[in-house]
C-alpha cells in the first residue's frame, strides 16, 4: 500500500487536500472519484517521489496542455455534444465538467475538463478558458460561444456548435470513405509498377544486351532506375528543401499570401468551395453574435476575424466599412459579390422583418450544405479520374513489356 497526497474539488467547487492510502495511483484516483471528489493533483508521498496523476494535466500552462495528446475533431464533437446536453439540462458549467471528468472518461477528456474547470473556478468565462486552448478549440467555436455567453444563451450556443462540429465530422467521414478505393487503387498500381521495374525488366535486359539492342520505349529508362535512385533521392531532397524555403518566404510576405489566396479563389470549382466555406463561417458567427444582442459593428468585426482567406478577408473588410455610412448589410454584401443572390435575399428579408440572426443562420446552413455537396462531388470525381489515369499508366507499361516480349521472337528468327 502507498500513501498519496491529493488536491481535489468538492461537489460545491471548494478545493480540499489530504492524503489517501491505495495500492497504486489509478486506484487512489478512483477512490477519490467514488467519494465525490474531483482530483486535480495526486502525488506519491513515499521516499519523496512524485508521480502526478492524469487529472493534473489540466494544470499545464495555458495553450499548451497535453501537446502530445491533442484532441481530434471527433473527440471534440463528442465532448461538446455532452457538454451541451448537460448545460441544456440545467446542470451548472462547473458541475458539467466534473461529470465529464468522471469515471469512464478518456485521458484526454479528463485533462481537458479539469483544465477548463480550474480556469472557470478562477473566474474566467467558459469562452475565455477555451480561447486559452486555441490548439483544441477553433476560433469560430470560441466566437460563437462568447456571443452566446454575452446574451445569456450559453446552452443554445453550445448546441449550435455541437451541430456544426457534427456536420464537419460527417463531411470528413464521407471524404475518408470515398478515398478508400482511390488509395487502394494507387497502392496496387505502385505494386504493379514495382513488379515491372524490379522483376520483368531485369529478366528482359540480358536478352536485348546479348543481341546488342536497347530496350524499347520507356523500359530503357526504367531499367536504369535501380542504379540512379540515390541521385534521384538527392535531387528530390534538394527540391523539397528549396520548396520549403520558398514557401517560408511566401508565407512571411502578407502581400504574396494575399495574392496566393486570390489565386485559390479563382480556381475552378475549388475557388467556389473556398468562397462558400468562408461565407458560411462568416454568416454563422455573425448570426450567433447578433442573436446574443452583440452590437452590429462589433459582431461584424468578430465575424471578420474568423475569415481565413486573406483576399476574401480584405473584401469583407471593405464591405463592412460601408455599413457605418448607413447602408444595409445586404446591400454592401451584394455589392461586393461575397454571397450568392439567394443568400442576399434572405439577409434582406431578415433586415426587413427584424429576424436577421435567424436568416443568417439559415444562410450559413445553406452554404454549408452547398460546400458539403461540392466536396462530395469532387471526391466522387476523383475516383474515375484516378482509375483512368492509373489504368492508362499501368496499361502503357504493360504494352511496352508485351512489345518487348514480342520483339524477342523477332530476334529469335534473325
Amino acid at each position: 500500500m502507498s500513501t498519496f497526497q491529493y488536491r481535489a474539488y468538492t461537489s460545491q467547487g471548494i478545493v480540499t487536500s489530504g492524503k489517501i492510502v491505495a495500492d497504486e495511483l489509478e486506484a487512489a484516483i478512483e477512490a477519490l472519484y467514488s467519494s465525490g471528489l474531483t482530483p486535480v493533483e495526486t502525488t506519491l508521498c513515499e521516499d519523496g517521489a512524485s508521480a502526478k496523476a492524469h487529472p493534473d494535466e489540466g494544470n499545464a500552462p495555458a495553450g499548451g496542455w497535453m501537446r502530445s495528446e491533442r484532441i481530434g475533431l471527433k473527440e471534440l464533437s463528442a465532448f461538446t455534444a455532452e457538454l451541451a446536453s448537460l448545460v441544456s439540462s440545467g446542470v451548472p458549467v462547473d458541475a458539467s465538467f466534473r461529470v465529464l471528468a468522471g469515471p469512464g472518461a478518456s485521458r484526454k477528456q479528463i485533462g481537458l475538463a479539469n483544465g477548463l474547470l480550474k480556469d472557470i473556478l478562477a473566474g474566467l468565462q467558459l469562452s475565455e478558458a477555451m480561447a486559452r486552448r486555441s490548439e483544441v478549440f477553433p476560433a469560430d467555436y470560441v466566437a460563437i460561444l462568447a456571443g452566446g455567453e454575452a446574451g445569456g444563451k450559453t446552452s443554445q450556443a453550445l448546441t449550435q456548435i455541437s451541430e456544426m462540429l457534427a456536420r464537419r465530422v460527417e463531411i470528413r467521414n464521407k471524404i475518408r470513405a470515398a478515398l478508400v478505393y482511390p488509395v487502394v487503387l494507387l497502392m496496387m498500381s505502385l505494386v504493379s509498377i514495382a513488379v515491372i521495374v524490379l522483376v520483368l525488366i531485369p529478366n528482359l535486359l540480358p536478352i536485348f544486351s546479348d543481341a546488342g539492342l536497347p530496350l524499347p520505349g520507356i523500359l530503357a529508362a526504367l531499367a536504369d532506375l535501380p542504379e540512379r535512385w540515390p541521385k534521384l533521392l538527392i535531387w528530390l531532397g534538394l527540391l523539397t528543401a528549396a520548396g520549403l524555403v520558398l514557401y517560408r518566404r511566401i508565407a512571411g510576405d502578407a502581400s504574396m499570401m494575399r495574392k496566393v489566396d486570390h489565386l485559390k479563389c479563382r480556381l475552378p470549382v475549388v475557388g467556389t468551395v473556398i468562397q462558400r466555406r468562408e461565407a458560411g463561417l462568416f454568416a454563422r458567427a455573425l448570426g450567433s453574435l447578433i442573436d446574443a444582442r452583440v452590437p452590429l459593428m462589433t459582431a461584424l468585426q468578430t465575424a471578420l476575424s474568423l475569415v481565413g482567406n486573406r483576399h476574401l478577408k480584405a473584401r469583407y473588410g471593405e464591405a463592412i466599412g460601408r455599413v457605418p455610412e448607413g447602408k444595409a448589410l445586404s446591400q454592401v454584401l451584394d455589392g461586393a459579390g461575397l454571397l450568392p443572390p439567394a443568400a442576399i435575399r434572405l439577409v434582406a428579408v431578415g433586415e426587413e422583418t427584424g429576424q436577421l440572426a435567424k436568416m443568417l443562420a439559415r444562410v450559413a446552413a445553406n452554404l454549408e450544405t452547398e460546400v458539403q455537396d461540392k466536396i462530395e462531388q469532387l471526391v466522387g470525381l476523383l475516383t474515375p479520374l484516378l482509375t483512368v489515369g492509373i489504368g492508362g499508366l499501368v496499361g502503357a507499361l504493360i504494352l511496352q513489356v508485351m512489345s518487348a516480349v514480342l520483339s524477342i521472337n523477332n530476334l529469335a528468327y534473325q
